[in-house]
């Protein structure tokens, strides 16, 4: 059977889907991904739900469009594990479960990160939500990371809003779009590319399951921060500031400082930064959980039992 990472650079190459990044483009291919539940499915994040250990921090939970504290809702035992059985009145009233990180939960789907990750030059995670009725589970959103989604199984209506924020990659409050520019239903084996920063939110038309792949790439923020290793490099940004008064600088000092700054952005690489960042971001080709993971046990259980 074909991998996940397969599949979906079959269905664009490396370089396609990254110009859709970089034009910030919604895009909706439908049917392209028939296979997709012989790679996941309810079956499958029914054992993780189940057999997990109960790891509250895997889990996010929404209702009607709001988030679910799982403590106020007595979804945290007193051994601080998720109580699975106090989940089940939650189910028919539609909760939306957001299973984080299973690449951090299945040496293969860990393995399909990975693969992602050398082709796209940037850090995947792999998530899935799955909807137990006809509610409007995530309230309208953006997500400050470009998504590949791939439904599972149902039907979900996708309303998107407005077009991408500017610099998504630090979330930040912005004024709610109010113009909708575009509406469809996602069906079992259709995939769509969300740009980061695009307003969205989704209600099911019946149990809807879906994957989603996770596409970080580094920012400006991210690349000052790599940086600080040069800092030492120019004399002058280790200077000592004279601070007679609180918050005061003398003009010339500012001057200075300034000037040791720009030196240090203008003699930055970026294109070494960027591999940096990656090289820090990434897993390493090749590698994997070799057990760590919290749920790799269940989760091979799963794997080998769900066809």
């Amino acid at each position: 059977m074909i991998s996940l990472s397969e599949k979906i650079l079959s269905i664009r190459s490396a370089a396609a889907w990254n110009d859709l990044a970089e034009r910030q483009e919604l895009c909706r291919l439908p049917g392209v991904f028939p296979e997709i539940p012989g790679i996941l499915s309810w079956g499958w994040i029914d054992r993780l739900l189940h057999r997990s250990g109960g790891h509250p921090e895997r889990f996010r939970f929404f209702l009607r469009g709001k988030a679910v504290d799982p403590c106020r809702f007595g979804l945290i035992d007193r051994q601080g594990q998720l109580d699975r059985t106090a989940l089940q009145p939650l189910l028919p009233q539609g909760l939306t479960i957001v299973f984080n990180r299973l690449d951090s939960s299945s040496d293969s789907l860990w393995e399909e990160a990975g693969r992602l990750e050398q082709a796209l030059g940037a850090v995947i995670s792999i998530d899935a939500i799955g909807s137990f009725g006809m509610q409007q589970g995530l309230p309208l959103h953006y997500d400050n990371r470009d998504l590949i989604l791939v439904q599972v199984a149902g039907r979900k209506r996708w309303t998107v809003l407005g077009a991408p924020v500017d610099g998504p990659w630090r979330k930040r409050p912005v004024p709610r779009p109010e113009t909708v520019v575009d509406d469809f239903v996602m069906e079992p084996g259709d995939t769509l590319f969300v740009p980061a920063g695009l307003h969205h939110y989704c209600v099911p038309l019946e149990p809807s399951l879906h994957l989603g792949i996770l596409i970080r790439r580094p920012c400006g923020a991210d690349l000052l921060k790599s940086m600080q290793q040069s800092w030492e490099v120019d004399p002058a940004l280790g200077n000592r500031l004279d601070v007679p008064e609180a918050g005061t600088v003398s003009d010339r000092q500012q001057a200075a400082m300034k000037q040791a700054l720009i030196r240090l952005v203008d003699g930055a690489d970026i294109a070494a930064l960027t591999r940096d960042w990656l090289a820090r971001k990434q897993r390493p080709p090749g590698s994997g959980l070799a057990g760590s993971g919290p749920f790799s046990a269940v989760t091979a259980t799963a794997q080998g039992t769900e066809k």
